[in-house]
This record gives structure tokens, C-alpha cells and sequence, in this order.
């Protein structure tokens, strides 16, 4: 969840959630933006963080990644990043470029040495402070999340199922009437199906617009993150008419 801050000054991490009106009822981490630029474990809210006004606030639970939570926050530290030297400026655009493989289904195996690699030099090298602050944050989530990260490259999946390129689209049995919207609606032929049988994506041809999910009144289409709807090979009779 995301939430705006709009007076800088120092504060206890608790009490600004609070203030916010953020919930810390699953809660795994924070990232408290510039000036503080860190992420804060839910074990350790009752530190004092310091905030500037007009920043944003993220808190990340079960059903958020973590690899794009750390994706968002180091793009936007080399926003605010005018700093040219080599490990602040440069190593923040490889730092952007391997997390957008990472979480747009791209990832190479060797991404997660480079980024430790690349952290450790940014966090003693970079000459500023923004650039050691994304040395320390891809530090922090490799360390306390690394196989979350992992699974995004080694098995293609991002576990919380919030980074889109690795969701998949889904037409639920016990929903389908077999209406053929969402297979008219599909443009890549990923969708079989014929009326009052239950229609089918071909998750091989699936390119994920979303025009399926869009086009069913039954609300029959779902997506899904790790964990997948039963779901048939091919179509069968409805049991919706």
C-alpha cells in the first residue's frame, strides 16, 4: 500500500504509520522514502525515521513482491539522484535494468550475484548518498528475501502474484455459461472454446491485455498469482446454462 506524506520532520516509524492510518496486520516491511531511503522490518516500527513532505510511504505485506517493491524504490532514488559519478549514477541504471528483467520475466541466473555485487560497491563507493542508499536496499532485500527474488528467475514466479508479467489468465468452471464474449474478445486466439462449454485459455499463447477478463459478464475469468484454479485441458459442458 502506498501513502502520500505531506509533512517532513522526524518521527517514530509506529506512530507515523498510525498517523497515516497505514495497518500493520500482516505486515513484512516498510520502505520509508528520502531522506531516510531504508527498508524497516514490521520487528522494528519503533525507530525514528525522518520524512519529507510531498514523499511516499510504501508498506509491503504477503501479497506484495518484493522484488518490485525494491524495483520501485531504486527507481525512484535515481530520479531524485543528480549525482554523475560512476557507482551513483551508472550503477543505479544497472540496478534499474536487472530488476526489470527480474520482474518482468527476463531474469537470468546470474542477475542475483550481480546485484550483491553491485550493491556492496554502490554502499562503499557511490559518492552519494542516494546511490548508497540503493546499495543498501538491494542489500536489505537480498538478505531478508532472497528466495522470493530467487523464484522469480529459477522458477518463474512471483510468489505474492503481484508482478504482472508473471500472473496468469484463468475461466472458471463453476462461473463459465460458455457465452464465447471473452473468446471474441481474444485477438491471439488464446481462448477455445464453443457455446455452453466452458471456455479454455491456452496459457502458451496467453499475451495478457486482458480483454477476456474485461469482456465476461459472469466474471468467470480470473487471474492468479503461485497458486493456480483447477482449471480443465479443454472445454467441457457447462454446468452454468
Amino acid at each position: 500500500m502506498e501513502y502520500a506524506i505531506n509533512e517532513s520532520g522526524t518521527f517514530v516509524l509506529s506512530e507515523l504509520l498510525g498517523t497515516l492510518g497505514a495497518s500493520t496486520d500482516g505486515l513484512r516491511a516498510v520502505w520509508v522514502p528520502y531522506p531516510t531511503a531504508a527498508f524497516v522490518q514490521a520487528a522494528d516500527l519503533s525507530g525514528e525515521v525522518v520524512v519529507a513532505g510531498g514523499t511516499t510511504l510504501r508498506t509491503f505485506g504477503e501479497k506484495d513482491c518484493m522484488a518490485g517493491g525494491l524495483l520501485d524504490a531504486v527507481r525512484d532514488l535515481r530520479l531524485a539522484n543528480e549525482c554523475t559519478c560512476t557507482f551513483g549514477h551508472e550503477g543505479a541504471y544497472q540496478a534499474v535494468t536487472i530488476l526489470g528483467d527480474i520482474c518482468s520475466k527476463k531474469g537470468k541466473p546470474g542477475d542475483i550475484a550481480l546485484l550483491r555485487d553491485l550493491a556492496q560497491v554502490m554502499t562503499s563507493q557511490a559518492i552519494c548518498d542516494e546511490g548508497k542508499a540503493i546499495g543498501r536496499a538491494i542489500s536489505f532485500v537480498l538478505d531478508n528475501y532472497g528466495p522470493e527474488v530467487e523464484a522469480h528467475i529459477t522458477r518463474k514466479v512471483c510468489g505474492a502474484g503481484s508482478c504482472q508479467a508473471y500472473r496468469t489468465y484463468h475461466i472458471l468452471v463453476s462461473r463459465c455459461t460458455g457465452c464465447g464474449k471473452c473468446l471474441k474478445a481474444c485477438k491471439d486466439d488464446a481462448i477455445l472454446g464453443k457455446p455452453k462449454f466452458v471456455h479454455v485459455i491456452n496459457q502458451k499463447m496467453c499475451v495478457q491485455c486482458n480483454k477476456c477478463l474485461e469482456a465476461c459478464p459472469e466474471h468467470a475469468v480470473v487471474t492468479a498469482g503461485a497458486e493456480k484454479p483447477k482449471t480443465p485441458p479443454k472445454p467441457i459442458p457447462c454446468k452454468r446454462k
